[in-house]
């Protein structure tokens, strides 16, 4: 029978964590089913050792606490791999409610389709009512609609089989080893919001010859911190969202490339500008998509803080199989 290492990077995020450990001491697991939690500490300054060690007295599961000194969430899921126990590798964030019946849905797809890595849906969790300008690209760039596919399980097709949720994905023991792990070239930088390290992995996997399955009650729901819907860190984060497109070549390096992203980022900055002007609701969108495009649009080429020595060079592109999330995916309840 497999055993599961649920793995939890985290960086000072103790309030959070503490209830994210809460919500695993209600996992169902199969009898003769092994589980263990690794909280890999990645040089937290808050209380986060004392919320570890009061979660793991009298928790149904094995938590252990492990310091990871190398900043990054790349390393810090790798070394949740190097310490995983068990043959089966689950990463959560470290902000979530976890469904109760995550380890029995991952179960049945690995055994109906013989999968290397199981998603499953996230949903949004407000710590409070959405401000004004929460729709369109602003909310889809924090929801993660892409992860709800549906109340069936379900094998991926090649095409979106590379769209793993760093926040909420398994995948094999022996897969994630021969992948060698997480690009450390991607991922969060201690508050910086460089991503990507997830779908790098997922391409390498598909690649690979691997596999990913879906199942609804692989769901997490994923807390909508009050931070993230502020303007400033919407914009910090499209402006990274597009250094992480441009570090994955996924605008192309060629100088034609540059020049239609520059021209495409300066016709939506215009629009936003405009928009802004007669106070139309999706002029801040726009400004997000400019953000995006701008970085996008430049010169493939490494910004020295983050150039690293990560185990690949990504050169493929995304999937464009992504959509906006309707007003009924959002709902807050783990199914």
């Amino acid at each position: 029978m497999t055993g599961f290492s649920l793995i939890i990077p985290t960086y000072n995020r103790d309030t959070y964590l503490r209830k994210t450990l809460q919500s695993l001491n209600e996992l169902i697991v199969p009898p003769n089913v092994r589980c263990e939690v690794l909280v890999i500490d990645n040089n937290c300054q808050d209380n986060t050792k004392q919320v570890v060690a009061e979660a793991a007295h009298g928790h149904r599961l094995s938590i252990r606490r492990v310091l990871e000194t190398r900043q990054g969430l790349s390393y810090a899921r790798n070394r949740g791999l190097d310490e995983a126990a068990e043959e089966m590798i689950v990463y959560l964030d470290d902000d979530i409610l976890v469904s109760p019946k995550w380890i029995s849905g991952c179960l049945q797809v690995l055994q109906e389709f013989h999968v290397d890595a199981v998603v499953g849906p996230i949903y949004p969790l407000f710590e409070q009512d959405p401000p004004e300008h929460m729709h369109g690209r602003a909310l889809y760039m924090i929801s993660s609609g892409y992860s709800r596919r549906g109340e069936s399980p379900i094998l991926l097709p090649e095409s979106s089989a590379h769209e793993l949720t760093g926040c909420n994905f398994g995948v094999t023991r022996k897969m994630a080893k021969s992948l060698q792990g997480f690009n450390l070239n991607l991922g969060r930088i201690g508050d910086r919001l460089l991503a990507g390290e997830d779908w790098d992995f997922g391409l390498r996997l598909v690649a690979a010859g691997g596999r990913t399955a879906y199942h609804p009650d692989c769901s997490i729901q994923h807390v909508m911190v009050t931070k993230k819907m502020s303007k400033d860190y919407l914009r910090q984060r499209a402006w990274e969202a597009g250094l992480t497109a441009r570090k994955m070549k996924l605008g192309g390096d060629s100088l034609p490339a540059s020049i239609i992203g520059q021209f495409g980022a300066s016709r939506k900055w215009s629009k936003a500008f405009l928009y802004k002007l007669i106070g139309h609701r999706n002029a801040f969108n726009l400004e997000l998509e400019a953000r995006e495009w701008f970085l996008v649009g430049q010169v493939v080429g490494g910004s020295p803080e983050y150039v690293g020595q990560g185990p690949c060079a990504l050169t493929s592109g995304l999937s464009t199989n992504a959509r906006t999330p309707r007003n009924s995916e959002l709902a807050t309840e783990t199914r």
